[in-house]
């Protein structure tokens, strides 16, 4: 399955997408994706998604989404 990483806008990487999940770096799961929202395992809203870019609540671009790496 294809994996995408969550990066901040300096390029610093903060977590990962694998499919609807999303990871922190030490590989616990912090949310899940819910159209173009990211939510938190409680079920808030956190980030959204507006194509690649990574906005918070407000709508300012926060980071983006890298390319597609396939976990083989």
């Amino acid at each position: 399955m294809p994996v995408r990483g969550i990066y901040d806008r300096d390029g610093e990487l903060l977590g990962y997408l694998d499919g609807s999940r999303v990871f922190d770096l030490e590989g616990n799961q912090t949310g899940v994706v819910e159209g173009r929202v990211i939510q938190d395992m409680l079920g808030n809203r956190r980030w959204l998604l507006d194509g690649d870019a990574v906005l918070d609540l407000q709508g300012n671009v926060i980071g983006y989404l890298g390319v597609e790496v396939r976990d083989e």
